[in-house]
């Protein structure tokens, strides 16, 4: 793992979902090096990229992909 690669969370914990990141949110790591283990990573909400939390995230629980995968890509909702 490596500054600002694409991560995705894979295990739950009460200071994610505290924070609110739940499991299959994306992020981008934010740190250098780990620091006992754990990353800074920020998630942020698809098409607006406004922050949903910048928190530390155990290696152990995030998954890194090359980009987001085509089935991941939240559905648009258009208004009637």
């Amino acid at each position: 793992m490596k500054y600002l690669d694409l991560v995705e969370l894979i295990n739950e914990k009460p200071a994610y979902t505290k924070a609110g990141v739940k499991v299959g949110d994306f992020g981008a790591v934010m740190s250098e090096n780990a620091i006992n283990g754990k990353w800074q990573v920020v998630f942020s909400e698809f098409y607006t990229g406004k922050d949903i939390a910048d928190i530390m995230v155990n290696e152990c629980d995030l998954k890194v992909h090359n980009s987001v995968p085509k089935d991941r890509y939240p559905k648009i909702k258009h208004s009637s």
